[in-house]
């Protein structure tokens, strides 16, 4: 059952909050607590990369990998309660789940092959009895909101939305250099704005179900013209506000496991 987004959220000193999802080289998190794997982050079925991972790379990704996200995941904090239920490829090996969810293609402009994730259909909404559940509606002021990514991304989610539900691949939990710890960003809604607003489609062996946010260049006066929407420039027109990763934390943060 998705919980409700635009109902307000109460939040510490009257905050309200969001996150993003990026991706070039990472650095180190800390907090974090061991994934399933070895010191060396290697798992049953690993991949096998061109060339082979550094040793800082083996440090900082399961196998090795950046696709597959930290070695580590955080016990701890905001983003550590998010991850409670969290089995990042299911029952998936590393290789079946890369093979499975990961596409290649062409680029149009330079003729080089480009490979990237196979994202749903229908910007990831969900699909009922052949309808897909979006629809637009107003996002209130004092609503807490995050993301996984960078501060260019049009996706937002209710901050307490457990990261299975937000069905995102796990390299959005990389931490990368420059970036916020494990690429979570907050903010609070300190204007009124509407957005495409439904369920979200499983996808990358999690369930889904949480609610996303989709900003959309034509739905806010300011971005006429705008082929997409992101984040960054809600803060600037005054729609969102940047916010410590703690204010998303609503319910406390869950005790380390």
């Amino acid at each position: 059952m998705p919980r409700p987004l635009l109902a307000p959220v109460a939040a510490a000193a009257g905050a309200v909050v969001l996150a993003l999802c990026a991706a070039p080289a990472p650095a180190a998190a800390s907090g974090t607590a061991a994934a399933p794997a070895s010191s060396t982050g290697q798992w049953p079925g690993c991949t096998v990369t061109v060339p082979p991972p550094t040793p800082q790379e083996r440090d900082l990704y399961l196998c090795g990998d950046p696709r597959l996200g930290p070695a580590e995941l955080p016990r701890g904090g905001v983003v550590g309660e998010l991850l409670t239920e969290y089995d990042r490829l299911g029952a998936l090996t590393p290789v079946a789940f890369v093979a499975r969810h990961r596409e290649t293609g062409v680029d149009n402009a330079t003729g080089e092959v480009t490979e990237s994730w196979r994202y749903p259909a229908h910007d990831g909404f969900a699909v009922e009895n052949g309808e897909v559940q979006r629809a637009v509606e107003t996002v209130r002021e004092g609503t807490l909101l995050d993301r996984f990514g960078s501060a260019r991304g049009s996706f937002l989610a209710p901050a307490d939305t457990p990261f299975p539900e937000r069905a995102l691949p796990p390299d959005s939990l990389n931490t990368w250099p420059g970036g916020p710890e494990h690429n979570y960003r907050c903010y609070a809604v300190t204007e009124d704005f509407a957005a495409e607003v439904g369920p979200i489609a499983p996808a990358f062996e999690q369930p889904g179900g949480g609610e996303q946010v989709l900003l959309g260049p034509d739905l806010v006066p300011e971005a006429g013209g705008l082929d997409r929407l992101g984040a960054d420039s809600m803060v600037e027109w005054g729609y969102l506000d940047v916010r410590p990763a703690r204010e998303c934390d609503v319910d406390g943060a869950a005790p380390a496991r």
